[in-house]
């Protein structure tokens, strides 16, 4: 068996900073040290609620009326299932489209009520916000639902940006601890007990007559 390359002290220790920041993402290693966090204030998620609530009451009779129209225009379509799926492909030009968007808002209204019922504010402030994305000015938003889509989006980047500092921190401390953890000759002793065992690794024989717990060193 060929033996392998294993870096020097000094390539281990200078890529401690790659070795932390590549173990895993930012986002997991925050979860680790403080999976209970919320990065969000109690006032801005009463206030996301309270946006979230009347959205989901403003958009309901908007994609009713829509989805009304756009079933006026398709008397033959299928209720569902395959039917619906093959009817749909049969469709060109502006009837495919409109077939699609048709589908698209249903299961929008649909989403909305059940989140609305289940107090899921961040589904419906990702619905309200397809919405306001994708289906102006064919669907005519007041300026009150327009206002409550961004101040959604406003507190959303906040807590995220509270949550990427927050990452960004326990990432360079880490990195900080790997340092210097890297620079004593106890990681470094550590360090060669390691790549030994997985140079000259142990193996158990079943039913060998030596201790099961040191078992037979491979030469």
């Amino acid at each position: 068996m060929t033996a392998r390359a294993w870096p020097s002290r000094e390539e281990w220790q200078a890529n401690a900073e790659y070795s932390v920041r590549t173990f895993c993402t930012p986002t997991e290693r925050l979860a680790h040290v403080n999976p209970d966090a919320v990065w969000s204030t109690l006032a801005e998620d009463v206030e996301f609620e309270e946006l979230a609530t009347e959205a989901a009451k403003a958009a309901r009779p908007l994609l009713t009326e829509e989805i009304a129209r756009l079933r006026q225009a398709f008397p033959d379509r299928p209720a569902a299932g395959r039917a619906r799926s093959l009817w749909v492909i049969e469709l060109e030009g502006q009837r495919y489209d409109d077939a699609c968007n048709l589908g698209a808002l249903e299961e929008m209204r649909r989403n909305i009520q059940r989140a609305a019922r289940n107090g899921n504010w961040g589904e419906i402030a990702w619905e309200v916000g397809r919405l306001f994305d994708h289906y102006r000015p064919a669907i005519t938003m007041g300026q009150a639902l327009c206002d409550a889509v961004l101040r959604m989006r406003a507190l959303t980047a906040t807590a995220r940006r509270r949550h990427d500092e927050a990452a960004d921190a326990v990432v360079e401390a880490a990195v900080a601890a790997e340092i210097a953890r890297r620079a004593t000759d106890e990681a470094w002793a550590q360090q060669l007990e390691r790549r030994a065992s997985i140079d000259s690794p142990r193996v158990i024989r079943v039913g060998a007559q030596t201790s099961p717990s040191k078992g037979d060193q491979v030469t």
